[in-house]
């Protein structure tokens, strides 16, 4: 492929090409593009993502073609190569070029040389399809994992606090201690219950609750889906897990209602006020929810003060917008795709998601922590 734009596009092409069977569980590819298309249809469904994953991989395999490398002889040293070469394409003329439709002849993988952020998504992207190959058994190893990053300041990420799972496990233990007695007991431990797992396990900002209705969850094809209106009037749709459906239950229940909401459910709140009357659900306000969160944290604090000062002192500043925080933390965490909790945050830019990953600075603390100290 040396120096020749019509072999490079033809390869390229061919990655337009999807295998049609998205459920096969093994891999039969007995060559790189094949086994790199195999990967790319597991985001078939997912458009935006399977365009930028495509992007990244086939630029990645046509510099490995170019140097007469297979993935599986990639090494650490060749991923160095290759972050300075995405900084800036050579020879330029080769890789780059004005912007043009796949189908032409013209086309070039590069317009020009990519910024430091995007050098890190790329990277991650490659990590995450190696990751995928070695499972499957076509790669034995991951030279892509040998990669450590250089963890930022806080100042710079822009992130805002978010709870430890410990910190988090605090809570929980917390809600189901409140006391259930009488009725009114029983129906401020209901709401609290459902209003932390609701902001937790869905990442909602506080006006997408207080605006959302009952009829704004929907069933397709079997799972659960919370439909709402966040930043910029943007619409976005949100996982319901099992463990979310299963409070809402247990919320519903506590109100005196069905098991699952209905589309018929248009003036029902998702988060009711506790000043309804029988048979009327009043929404919550903005501030009431605000003001729930802030004084249940307050009272967490104060109980795990005595066993774990820190985490008091770091959960008593705990704020709606926290729990945005921590449901984006935990679910990278998690392990779950970094494109997928984009999607799950409705967020405008990738770059604003990848701010949650908190692992390599961990991984630095451990290091740190393992090796240095006073013999």
């Amino acid at each position: 492929m040396k120096n020749n734009p019509l072999a490079m596009y033809e390869i390229a092409k061919s990655f337009d090409v999807i295998a049609p069977n998205k459920e096969q569980k093994s891999i039969k590819a007995n060559n790189d593009i094949d086994a790199i298309k195999t990967w790319l249809t597991e985001f078939s469904d997912s458009p935006n993502t399977f365009i930028s994953y495509r992007q990244t991989s086939e630029r990645f395999i046509l510099w490995c073609i170019q140097r007469n490398l297979k993935l599986s002889s990639v090494a650490r040293e060749d991923i160095q190569d290759y972050q300075a070469f995405l900084l800036s394409p050579s020879p330029h003329e080769f890789w780059c070029g004005a912007s043009k439709p796949r189908n032409s002849k013209d086309w070039k993988p590069f317009v020009k040389g990519l910024s430091a952020s995007s050098i890190r998504l790329n990277l991650q992207i490659l990590t995450t399809m190696y990751a995928y190959l070695v499972q499957s058994g076509y790669l034995m190893q991951n030279p892509f994992s040998l990669i450590k990053r250089k963890a930022q300041p806080v100042v710079n990420k822009g992130i805002e606090r978010y709870l430890t799972h410990k910190e988090w496990s605090y809570v929980i233990e917390f809600i189901e201690q409140m006391q259930k007695k009488s009725i009114l007991q029983q129906q401020q431990y209901a709401r609290t219950k459902w209003v932390f797992f609701l902001l937790y396990l869905t990442g909602c900002r506080r006006s997408e609750i207080v605006n959302a209705r009952m009829s704004d969850f929907m069933n397709k094809h079997d799972n659960w889906w919370l439909k709402v209106i966040g930043k910029g009037n943007k619409y976005g749709e949100i996982p319901v897990t099992n463990d979310l459906l299963s409070a809402l239950i247990d919320y519903r229940r506590s109100l005196k209602l069905s098991d699952y909401p209905s589309t018929i459910e248009t003036q029902l709140p998702i988060v009711v006020s506790l000043k309804s009357g029988i048979g009327v659900y009043l929404p919550i306000t903005d501030s009431m929810l605000y003001k729930l969160i802030k004084s249940t944290a307050s009272k967490i604090a104060t109980f795990v003060k005595i066993k774990d000062p820190a985490a008091a002192f770091v959960i008593e500043k705990v704020s709606t917008h926290w729990m945005r925080h921590t449901s984006a933390t935990h679910q990278v965490d998690a392990g779950i795709d970094i494109r997928i909790v984009k999607e799950n945050l409705r967020h405008s830019m990738l770059e604003t998601t990848m701010k949650y990953q908190h692992t390599e600075d961990n991984a630095r603390h451990n290091e740190t922590n393992k090796k240095f100290g006073i013999k």
